[in-house]
């Protein structure tokens, strides 16, 4: 089997997932060949109700991370010619994503094993933003998946899923830190799995959310109990 060859699509500014990725890669002797950030640009969002990150002091720089485990980093547009050097100097066929804004087509069909995806939402059913109040606003599952990206948003192949079963907490914190962690979990073992992207699940149809506005935040936490309450019998 031909040995796959990781680029790493990481944010270029302290960011949580990308570190975390990093971390998770070593951890699971899955070998990072270079990585590639993108500069922070402005994204317009709906007011915040929860703010995760406020109070997060403790975020370092994924450079610093690459820099420690003495892995090739690069600081560039993620749809730029650039990549596709890097691309074809390291001799890359396989990408991750732990940061980065919508890929465009012809970067995604450089990678020959594909580019892989964890989205916190299942998916067709929880495309786009705010997944997890997504889901609670629509009374669906939550759950995290694992896919091949292709150039339409949180599609492609469906490489793996998990759902959470059940709740240990009525806290959306504690809901947001264990959707974090299946994200870290599923890693390793969609990374496993990747080898033909045609054994994998084609993903249909589906609704693409984005930020969820102020008024529906306040509404769907003050549903959250009883969402839990009725998570079971949730299909």
């Amino acid at each position: 089997m031909i040995q796959k060859k990781t680029l790493l699509f990481v944010y270029d500014f302290p960011h949580a997932k990308s570190v975390d990725f990093i971390h998770r890669c070593i951890k699971e002797n899955i070998q990072i060949d270079v990585i590639v950030a993108a500069s922070h640009e402005n994204i317009k969002k709906t007011k915040r109700v929860l703010n995760f990150h406020k109070h997060n002091t403790t975020l370092c720089h994924p450079r610093d991370v690459a820099s420690k485990f003495s892995i090739p980093y690069f600081n560039c547009n993620h749809n730029s010619l650039e990549v596709k050097r890097i691309i074809n100097d390291f001799k890359i066929n396989f990408g991750i994503i732990a940061g980065a804004r919508i890929l465009n087509k012809d970067i995604i069909e450089e990678f020959s094993f594909g580019v892989l995806n964890i989205h916190p939402g299942l998916l067709p059913c929880n495309r786009g933003l705010d997944s997890v109040l997504w889901a609670i606003h629509g009374n669906k599952k939550i759950g995290v998946s694992a896919h091949l990206i292709n150039d339409k948003i949180d599609k492609g192949y469906l490489v793996l899923e998990k759902k959470i079963k059940e709740f240990n907490s009525e806290s959306i914190f504690d809901i947001y830190r264990e959707v974090y962690k299946i994200q870290l979990d599923l890693l390793p073992k969609a990374y496993a799995l990747i080898g033909n992207k045609n054994n994998f699940r084609i993903l249909n149809g589906g609704i693409y959310y984005t930020y969820m506005n102020e008024k529906t935040q306040i509404k769907t936490l003050k549903n959250l109990k009883s969402y839990i309450a009725n998570y079971s019998k949730i299909k």
